[in-house]
């Protein structure tokens, strides 16, 4: 942060905040994967062999490069506050040639700080790469975000704010509780309005020695003073046909989605979302329901699907 901006800021003298996104792509190891839970030490190599497996097939790794470039690094590119880092964790068993196109990937990108990693238990991970970074845990806002996800374009600014707010609070749980939720195929394809306080996308905390990683998403706020903004949208997708039963009709209405309305969708893309393009919109199965209308202003305007 500048000496300019701390004066500004009134931060003269003080710590600067920092803020730290976290995101893993391929990753093998222990966290929040079912595929790993309750599993003794001696399974997860058999584990690690099943998984890397699943990962590492050219149509999955397709799939995720083109939501990870236009969807996630899109929206870090896009950032109105672009002081703060991003921390890539992957696997080292990911094929070389998908590894150097991911090195070659987030090397267009200042903030992000890509590390191919052994596997182990995500905050693990996550800490290992903030020692090397420098980085204190007491000192920083850590958020997460998934390949698939991106957030709003003032996300780091308004995460910022909120910090500062809470700046005497050493614990502090932190969430941009509007999502749009993306089913991209299947026949309940579509935009849902979707409040969901403490979802996976942006999910922030400060602590003095845990990382974001520690916590179930859903219990950061029964862990800790939390708080959440609902004014700035984070962008979700979901391939509907990976999960029929999740995103049957009945089942989406059940957890409070409901279908957005075009003009509702094109509001919020045109607020929060102009970084995402029509490889971006084709990435996230937008293609057919929003389109981007050419001009100047790169206006949006939602079409029926």
């Amino acid at each position: 942060m500048s000496a300019a901006r701390r004066a500004r800021d009134g931060t003269q003298g003080k710590q600067p905040m920092q803020i730290v996104g976290v995101c893993r792509f391929s990753m093998l190891g222990r966290g929040d994967w079912k595929a790993y839970r309750n599993q003794p030490d001696e399974a997860l190599e058999t584990i690690y062999a099943e998984k890397a497996a699943e990962l590492f097939t050219p149509e999955r790794m397709e799939a995720r490069f083109a939501t990870f470039l236009n969807l996630t690094l899109a929206s870090v590119a896009a950032q109105s506050d672009q002081d703060f880092r991003f921390l890539v964790m992957s696997s080292d068993r990911m094929p070389a040639p998908y590894q150097d196109r991911l090195r070659a990937m987030c090397a267009a990108f200042p903030q992000v700080v890509l590390r191919f990693l052994p596997p182990m238990h995500v905050s693990e991970a996550q800490k290992q790469i903030m020692a090397e970074e420098g980085i204190e845990l007491a000192d920083c806002l850590q958020f997460r975000l998934d390949d698939d996800d991106c957030v709003s374009r003032e996300f780091v600014r308004r995460l910022r704010r909120v910090g500062r707010m809470n700046e005497k609070q050493a614990i502090l749980g932190v969430s941009f509780s509007q999502q749009y939720y993306c089913v991209t195929d299947g026949p309940t394809r579509g935009v849902y309005n979707w409040y969901s306080p403490f979802f996976s996308a942006g999910a922030t905390i400060r602590h003095p020695r845990h990382t974001v990683f520690d916590y179930g998403h859903f219990q950061i706020p029964r862990r800790m003073y939390a708080i959440t903004d609902p004014h700035f949208p984070n962008l979700v997708t979901h391939r509907g046909d990976n999960d029929t039963p999740r995103h049957a009709a009945e089942i989406l209405k059940k957890r409070g989605m409901y279908p957005a309305p075009a003009d509702e969708v094109a509001d919020v893309f045109a607020k929060h979302f102009t970084f995402i393009t029509p490889k971006g919109l084709a990435a996230c199965g937008l293609d057919h329901l929003i389109q981007l209308d050419g001009s100047p202003q790169r206006e949006r305007r939602a079409a029926s699907a």
